[in-house]
């Protein structure tokens, strides 16, 4: 989509979006990471094992101290710019990237007008 070779995109009548243009960038601090037994439990979702009630006990404390240090302002949100030359599973395994159910990444073009109110952290994505 973003070649060098690739035709401009339909819906980028400005050209704002070309390879030379964009940034990844994913939101770091944003959410609380699963514990290991929700992670559990959507890994065997539709199998036998998901019937199981109690997989790890001791979660319970873990994902106390993660929502408490959350709400006591502890995590700070941010935009972490990616890599290209990293893979994708290498940016996915970022101890601060907090996958909300499906991998979020933002490609935002240095040429649009939205660029610098992205950069100057005055947008936020909708809830």
């Amino acid at each position: 989509m973003f070649a060098e070779s690739s035709p401009p995109l339909s819906w980028d009548r400005e050209h704002a979006y070309t390879r030379d243009a964009i940034e990844l960038y994913y939101e770091a601090g944003s959410g609380s990471p699963l514990s290991k037994t929700e992670y559990l439990r959507h890994l065997l979702e539709g199998t036998a094992g998901a019937l199981a009630e109690s997989i790890i006990e001791e979660e319970k404390d873990a994902s106390v101290s993660i929502t408490d240090s959350a709400s006591a302002g502890k995590v700070s949100v941010r935009w972490v710019k990616v890599n290209e030359k990293k893979t994708l599973h290498d940016v996915l395994r970022q101890p601060n990237f907090v996958i909300p159910g499906i991998p979020v990444v933002y490609v935002v073009s240095k040429s649009s007008s939205f660029y610098e109110k992205f950069k100057d952290g005055k947008w936020v994505p909708p809830p």
